[in-house]
Order: structure tokens, then sequence, then C-alpha cells
């Protein structure tokens, strides 16, 4: 018994680490040769540009027929994917299902894509990782060793290990740290920098002798300022990308997928024909704006096309990453902003853009900031801290994953949002009716002028946990707590409910949907709504389990 304990114990430590060397070894190998491909094509394409239409319908075909013929499902962003199985259904990742998902999103950035290698990188970390711990029966959750594959391949890419280790602790949810992948993410990112390193795999970004200036306090300023205004843009950049996603959609329900590919490869080809830096994964273009070799008119121009490039291509049938390509059209953004305010701090814009835009866009505040400082050293970290959080909050309702919840939740919330993901991928019409049609119409509820006493005697012989408060004309006020009643001294069971502090409660109009006050629920953590008509009277509360309850009927 001692024996198996310790083997177990022994397992969780070497494990991350054997994994990590086995990643860095795949990714670095994969690298090689998808990047040798596209330095091929990149050839070409400069010395005969129409054939972008040729290579873009190739990465679109290539990469989305092995995932709808061997998986049944659409292409999308890689993190998304794994997001998803973390969230939904990690024990059923198979080991075969990311090397057809890592083989499409290397195949889309071989053959020009605006997509970064990362999504392909990601698929080889999380199914090494995977297949490792079904076949030596490593003692680590599923969904934990998927973010430790995650970690350890970003790491082997880009050559940051601590930006490796912090992934996967941010990128689960919008606004909360995972803590579970903390000792197996950290392991496998400092054995896949170690492997990566020995095998000379070329970095992603490279940022050398560049001359900073000095910065100033204003600069403190400058970069609160920038980040709203890279908070501003990381909305717009999501809306665009959303809007694609449902254009695709509704091809598809109108037309075939062939017709996707179609429309795809000739609206991302042609601007790969007119503007070339609009396609492909960009490591000149990034390279062009550190060094700043742009126009301003050129940068404009760039950064219009590859943000529709980028939204595109992957919406119609591509594969890949979009961290890369965020951090890409940052630049940019950056770029543009300080050579029209300060070009004094053009090179510090550039930088804030690539860490406002990864912030903003994918919901991370401590990836991009690290990254960067990995990159550059510490003599902007402040700026680029302050510009990356409100680039973060100001964007915060908004994200590019389908699968990233706000935050943590308990196990009611987390059922919730599993049988929601299910529905949303089985039946979303039934998510579309209004809230009233499945909320309790006779809900029980208190007046305002009752004592706490007469609410406690409610409450137990109800058998409620909470208690909605009403005016004399039934207006809501709020709610209490059977928790918060038991709290008060007992000189207070004569106050009136009126004299004490009432809680506000989330509420939904009775013609909202159930899919709304879903996600409503979701991002609060709270466990019921109250409904109420337009002259804010209650009509009905709707439980998380009553919600659960329907959503178990529908998808069976």
């Amino acid at each position: 018994m001692i024996t198996k304990i310790r083997w177990l114990e022994i397992n969780i430590w070497i494990a991350p680490i054997i994994m990590g060397v086995l990643i860095g070894l795949a990714v670095s190998i994969a690298f090689y040769i998808f990047y040798g491909l596209w330095k091929i094509f990149e050839k070409a394409l400069l010395i005969v540009p129409k054939l972008s239409f040729s290579f873009i319908f190739l990465s679109i075909i290539l990469s989305s027929l092995p995932i709808r013929m061997f998986l049944k499902r659409r292409p999308k962003d890689s993190f998304d994917i794994i997001l998803e199985y973390y969230h939904t259904s990690p024990e059923s990742f198979s080991f075969k299902e990311s090397l057809i998902y890592s083989l499409s999103s290397f195949l889309s950035f071989a053959f020009g894509a605006p997509v970064g290698p990362e999504g392909g990188a990601a698929m080889i970390g999380a199914g090494i990782a995977k297949k490792m711990k079904e076949t030596f029966k490593v003692n680590i959750e599923s969904n934990t060793v998927l973010l430790t594959g995650l970690a350890a391949s970003f790491t082997a890419l880009f050559k940051a290990p601590i930006s490796g280790f912090l992934l996967a602790l941010e990128l689960p949810y919008k606004g909360d740290l995972e803590k579970d992948p903390f000792l197996p993410s950290a392991l496998a990112s400092a054995t896949a920098y170690l492997t990566s390193f020995v095998l000379k795999t070329p970095s992603l970004i490279l940022v050398q002798n560049i001359q900073m200036p000095g910065i100033s306090t204003s600069m403190i300023a400058i970069s609160l300022g920038f980040g709203v205004l890279s908070g501003v843009f990381s909305v717009v950049f999501i809306s665009v990308y959303k809007a694609f996603t449902y254009v695709a959609q509704n091809l598809m329900k109108l037309a075939s997928f062939p017709m996707l590919i179609l429309i795809g490869g000739l609206l991302v080809g042609f601007l790969g024909y007119r503007i070339q830096p609009s396609i492909g994964p960009g490591f000149l273009l990034l390279n062009n704006t550190i060094y700043m070799k742009l126009s301003i008119f050129s940068a404009i121009i760039i950064l219009v096309s590859r943000l529709i490039s980028v939204s595109s291509v992957i919406n119609f049938g591509a594969s890949g990453g979009l961290l890369l390509p965020s951090i890409e059209i940052g630049a940019l953004f950056g770029y543009i902003t300080g050579y029209l305010l300060y070009p004094k701090y053009l090179i510090v814009f550039v930088l804030l853009g690539m860490a406002t835009m990864a912030a903003g866009v994918n919901k991370l505040v401590l990836v991009p900031v690290t990254f960067l400082l990995e990159l550059v050293g510490g003599s902007i970290a402040i700026p680029i801290l302050i510009a990356s959080i409100t680039s973060y909050f100001i964007s915060y309702k908004f994200t590019i994953y389908e699968y990233q919840p706000a935050n943590k939740l308990d196990k009611g919330t987390f059922a919730l949002e599993r049988f929601y993901i299910k529905a949303l991928k089985t039946a979303p019409q039934t998510l579309e009716i209004n809230i009233s049609e499945i909320m309790n119409k006779q809900a029980v509820y208190i007046d305002y002028t009752k004592t706490v006493s007469e609410a406690f005697d409610l409450l137990k012989q109800k058998m409620i946990k909470i208690l909605p408060v009403v005016n004399e004309e039934k207006i809501f006020l709020g709610y209490i707590s059977i928790e918060y009643l038991a709290s008060l001294p007992d000189r207070y069971k004569s106050l009136p409910l009126a004299e004490l502090e009432i809680k506000k409660g989330l509420t939904v109009s009775e013609n909202s949907t159930l899919k709304d006050s879903i996600e409503l629920m979701l991002n609060s953590g709270e466990d019921h709504i109250f409904v109420v008509n337009k002259k804010w009277e209650l009509v009905g509360v709707i439980t998380e389990v009553d919600i659960i309850r329907y959503l178990l009927k529908v998808i069976s």
C-alpha cells in the first residue's frame, strides 16, 4: 500500500516532466517541417501573387476535410477546441482527434492561411499528454492533462516557459484562475523549453537589438489611455470575428460546405493577391512592424485586411491558432496609434499593442505581460501591465472563444454549464423559448412590512432557502436568504424586512429567452433568477435545478 501511494506521488511529478520532453520534441519536429513548407510557398507567392488563391483554397480544403470526414465537426480555433473538451467532456478527447486537428492546423499554416502554428502545436501537446495519462495511468485529472499539454506546446513554440505555464491557469476562464494545472504545467513547460532549446527550434517572435526610449512618468497615463483604445479595438476584433461566424453558419444552412469553401477561398485569396501580408502566418509582418519598416498607410491597409482575413478564414473552413494573429494585429494597432500620437515612443506602442490585444481578445492578463517581459526584459513592465489590465477590463464582456466562462463554478452551476453546452450543440432551438414558459409562476414571496420572525417561519414552512421581497404593490425589491436571517441577533426578530439589507438578485423580463437567462446565471454564479414584468412586478422564479431538469429532458 505504501509503495503504491509513493508510486502515485512520483507519477504526479515524473509524468509532466516526460510530457514536456515529448511535447517539446514533437512540436519542434512539426514546426521545422511545416515552417519549411511555408517558406517554400512564401517564395512562390512573392514571384506569382496569383498563387494566393490556390494556396488559400488548399489551406481551407486540406484543413477542413479531415475534420469533417473523420470527426464530423466544423474546424475552428484550436484553443477553443481544447476549452470545449476541458469544460464538457475531457475524458472523451482522444489521441486520434489530436492528430487530425494538429495536422489540419499545421496544413492551414503551411499553405498560407492567416493562422498561428500554436493551434497545431496545442493539439499535439494535448494529445500527447492525454495519451500518456491513459497509457501509464497517470494520477492527474483529464482536464488538467489537456492544459498541461497546452502549456508545454506554447512554451516549445514561443520559448516563454513562464507564459506557457500561466496560460494553463488563465485560459479556462475569463475572470478566474484554474489552480489544478499549477504543478504539472510548470514542470511540463520547463522541460518543453529545455527540449526545444537543445533542438534549436526557432522562436516565433524575435525581439533583438531594440533601442528602448527612456520611460517617463507620463508614460503611465499614456499606457492607461492606450489600454482603453486597445480594449475598444479588441471588442471590434471580436465583433468582426463573430459576424463572420454568423455569416458562415447561415451560409451552411442556405447553401453547402463546398460553397462555404468557395466564398472563403475567394475572399481571403483576393485579399492575399492584392495585399500579400493579409495572408500567411505573419512572421515577416510582425518583424517589419516591430522594427518600424512600414509606412503608416501600409500599416492601416494591412490592419484592416488582416482583420478580415483572420476573422473569415477559420469561420470558412480553416483551423489553427488565433493567439499569434491577435498579437500581430495588436502590433499593427500599436504602430498606427504611436505613429499618429507619440512617434518618440513608437516601439513602446507596438509592444503595448501586442500585449493589450492578446489580453483583450483572449481574456488573458498575466500571459501577455510575462510574455513581453520574457522577450524584451523589464524596462516597460509597468506600462505593459497597466495597458493590458485596462484593455482586459474594457473588453471583459466579450471573448473570442465559445467555451470560456466567466469564472469557476460550484458543482450545481458546473452541471448547468455542461447541459447548456450540450443543448447548444444538439438542440439550440429549445433555448430560444421564453423564460416564462418554464418558470415557477406560483413563487412564494413576502411583503417588506413583515418581520424577520415571520420571514423565518415562512422559509421553514415552505422548506426553501431564499424568499423574494415585494412591496404592497407587488413590486420586486430583492430577496433574503435563510442563512442571512439565521445570522441576525435575536433582537432583530421584530424588525420589519424594510429595515434590513435586502439583496437585489438577478432579474429578467418575462419575455427573455432561456438562453439569455442561462448565460446571465452562469456569468453571475447565482443559482436563481427572478422574473418581472414591465411594471417590475414579480411574476415568477426559476432556479438552477429547474433549468437543469428542463435541459435534461430536452437533451434526452
